[in-house]
């Protein structure tokens, strides 16, 4: 179970204008312009641009309202890179152009506005606008292509998987499990016409697929990478640039890639009185019906502690599975339990939180953790992920009901939810609450088609 929703961020800053201001700037005309290597600024009045290039095909844009740039994420999501590209420049009347040996970035002047090409003069995008911003949210417009189709912004409850053309997709935290939800939302997104835009932000975002394109973040600065595809694999070049920025989704151990099961063993109210080796009976279960199981949470609920941590993790590992804890109220004896024989680290409540950096950063703790005090493989499980958590946990999208709408929901969830660079999501077998017979088999089946799963068995009723 989960903790209903915490306020994330989205905070405004500048000195122009009050931060509760409504009303809306945009970035005025070309008033200066330097280069040094591939960073070049362009300012205008009293804000300014500043553009990067990371590769030949990946670049960041950075806009500063005030003219004083700021980094909230630091280095939590965007990984170290290599030597930047060998660039140039060129001034041509009206625009500059900041190029590479794939793209040039037009920066058109009066006012500034940007375009990218390929190098064969191809248009790729362009804003119909420049930059704005208000007290409180940044905003890019783009034009959009008469056959454009858009796809990512991470998980996106009963959708994703088709187009988000004509629609406007959240990304923040917002608790909700259900269709329409949108926990592990990703601020990136992909369009046909072959490139991709990561918001690198902690900010809550609205991206308005609609022509044309406006997507926004709630901060009063703007900071983006940008991802240039080619050829018919373009979707996914752009998605490996992507995760050659953000990392490339971990590798689980085989037994995270086996069904996992979930149940409160010490003083379940509803299962009676049992304590936590009375788990080693249900794996018994699993082993005489030949029926695979990687691995099992054994305090899987609220309040549920344990007992017995050593012995329980020994009988598990006699059984071919491995010991998982659920982290309601932090992480603290993670390393004692790791040593005891914890190697899954389902996180929850406390270390969810309100998400954004909180979530991400327990993500990298916890498979740290494991990966520190044992010769296992760091593996977690999180709901409401954000951006980098691809590269230390597997992606779950909360609590839900086992009925036939749920799997059809589910189904385009996690298909979609791959187009941002998440390659393990999933829910729970016919969900945390009640089911049926004929529900749970149907979507087991189905959910073995997926890289991780798991069966919660403490919160439905007998």
């Amino acid at each position: 179970g989960l903790l209903a929703a915490l306020s994330g961020p989205g905070g405004a800053h500048a000195d122009e204008a009050p931060p509760e201001s409504m009303e809306t700037t945009t970035v005025g005309d070309v008033t200066g312009f330097r280069a040094d290597g591939a960073v070049y600024r362009l300012t205008a009045g009293q804000a300014e641009a500043r553009v990067s290039f990371v590769s030949k095909e990946t670049f960041r844009i950075e806009l500063a309202p005030d003219g004083k740039f700021t980094d909230p994420t630091g280095d939590d999501i965007v990984l170290p890179q290599g030597e930047p590209p060998r660039t140039r420049w060129k001034e041509r009347g009206d625009r500059y152009e900041l190029s590479t040996g794939e793209v040039t970035l037009r920066a058109y002047k009066k006012p500034l506005r940007f375009a990218l090409h390929r190098a064969d003069g191809s248009r790729i995008w362009s804003e119909t606008k420049g930059l704005s911003w208000t007290g409180e949210k940044t905003v890019q417009t783009l034009a959009r292509g008469a056959n454009e189709q858009f796809y990512g912004a991470g998980m996106q409850n009963g959708r994703g998987n088709t187009t988000h053309r004509d629609k406007t997709v959240e990304v923040a935290v917002d608790y909700n499990w259900d269709d329409g939800g949108h926990p592990n939302s990703v601020p990136f997104y992909l369009s046909s016409a072959g490139y991709g835009v990561f918001r690198n932000t902690y900010a809550p975002g609205t991206y308005a697929f609609t022509d044309p394109v406006t997507t926004s973040a709630k901060e009063r600065r703007f900071d983006a990478y940008y991802f240039a595809g080619e050829g018919a694999d373009a979707a996914k070049d752009v998605i490996g640039q992507y995760t050659d920025l953000t990392g490339k989704p971990f590798l689980p151990p085989v037994y995270g890639m086996e069904i996992g099961d979930a149940d409160c063993y010490l003083h379940n109210a509803n299962r009676g009185e049992r304590r936590t080796l009375d788990s080693l009976k249900v794996a018994d279960g699993y082993v005489e019906n030949d029926m695979p199981n990687g691995w099992m949470l054994v305090n899987d609920g609220y309040g549920c502690g344990y007992e017995d941590l050593e012995e329980t993790a020994q009988g598990l590992k006699d059984r071919k599975m491995e010991l998982g804890l659920w982290t309601e109220d932090g992480i603290e004896n993670l390393e004692a339990q790791v040593k005891a024989g914890q190697r899954v680290a389902k996180l929850d409540v406390a270390w969810v939180g309100p998400g954004y950096k909180f979530a991400l950063d327990a993500c990298k703790d916890a498979y740290q953790g494991i990966e520190d005090h044992s010769d296992a493989r760091g593996f977690t499980w999180a709901p409401e992920s954000w951006a980098g958590a691809q590269r230390c946990g597997v992606q779950w999208s909360g609590d839900q009901s086992g009925t036939w709408e749920y799997i059809r929901w589910q189904i385009p969830t996690y298909a979609g939810a791959t187009m941002s660079g998440l390659a393990y999501t999933t829910g729970d077998v016919d969900g945390i609450f009640g089911g049926s017979a004929k529900t749970y088999t149907r979507d087991l089946q189905w959910k073995m088609f997926l890289g991780t799963t798991m069966t919660m068995d403490g919160w439905a009723p007998m």
